[in-house]
């Protein structure tokens, strides 16, 4: 399939949802202009981006900080820090995400929500997360932001869950707090090399998110493309400093019936130098049950782990 790329304003439109007055009292007008915002964006195009967030800008360039600092490790120091997939060190070329291109051009770094007081490590996606050696990467170079950050955007997530369970009367309030009861969610710092403008090489092939939504932290370089079905074309995401680009994933797609849209991205770094990013991935109790919630079909119903475990083994080959 041949696609062109569009800039977004011509024909795919992603809004950048200023959130703070939604954080500050959810019962305002201003509040619902910002569901209705995000409502429209999921049932549209499945991607926007907000500010206002409340996470500070310290903060996320100390993740940044980190993210180079492991990634600029030798790389038999690296190796020491591969786990089995959801865990720890991430080589390059490890996914294909798309047909007829070559593994993905990146490396990444898994980091995983601990759940508090559970012996969970036997569970899939419980297992301990792998830090490198304090004699080689100090923790407050590493392990505490990546922690600090991952607490931080996790509950700016349960946030964002809210203002989605508003916008659509079949998302029960109290079906998204079990959802965002002690969920699986993660962190993957990225770092993409520039590659040379060649079709078969991609940073990440197209692909949609597993999840319930994820939230991306960039570095400014741009790289981040959408695709508009409408057109036929990729979309370039802009890259802000100061938002969170949010996607909707297959579990609210399903749980929607299709009214909220899992949008399909990738991404090519052409720009010429590293790009860094740090998506965020609320995937959701491990026992909640997938299924459309306005009853339209039980026929697949599965758990956020039985979801999970099929995805990975397709992925992770």
């Amino acid at each position: 399939m041949t696609v062109s790329v569009e800039n977004r304003e011509a024909a795919f439109p992603i809004p950048v949802v200023d959130i703070s007055q939604y954080l500050e009292d959810p019962r305002s007008s201003e509040a619902d202009r910002v569901v209705e915002i995000i409502r429209h964006a999921c049932e549209t195009s499945g991607i926007f981006e907000v500010t206002g967030h409340g996470i500070p800008i310290e903060l996320q360039d100390r993740v940044f900080e980190a993210t180079k600092a492991v990634f600029n490790l030798p790389a038999d120091e690296k190796l020491k820090l591969s786990g089995k997939p959801g865990r720890g060190y991430e080589v390059y070329g490890n996914e294909v995400r798309e047909a007829d291109t070559r593994p993905d051009v990146r490396e990444g770094y898994f980091v995983g929500r601990q759940l508090p007081g559970m012996n969970n490590q036997f569970r899939p996606f419980g297992e301990p997360n792998i830090w490198p050696d304090p004699k080689i990467l100090p923790e407050t170079k590493f392990r505490q932001p990546m922690l600090e950050y991952l607490d931080a955007v996790t509950d700016l997530s349960f946030h964002l869950m809210q203002i989605l369970a508003r916008g659509l009367p079949q998302l029960d309030t109290r079906v998204i707090a079990e959802f965002c009861r002690d969920p699986i969610a993660a962190i993957r710092p990225l770092r993409y090399p520039s590659q040379p403008k060649d079709s078969a090489v991609v940073g990440t092939g197209a692909h949609t998110d597993f999840g319930a939504i994820t939230l991306l932290l960039q570095d400014g370089n741009s790289g981040l493309q959408a695709f508009d079905p409408s057109q036929n074309a990729w979309v370039e995401v802009p890259s802000r400093r100061d938002g969170l680009v949010v996607n909707v994933g297959d579990m609210l797609q399903t749980w929607t019936n299709g009214a909220y849209k899992s949008n399909t991205h990738r991404v090519i770094n052409t720009s010429g130098s590293d790009r860094y990013s740090v998506p965020f991935f609320l995937d959701g109790n491990s026992d909640c049950v997938l299924r459309p919630l306005d009853g339209s079909s039980d026929g697949d119903a599965c758990t956020v782990e039985e979801h999970m475990l099929k995805m990975y083994a397709v992925t992770y080959k």
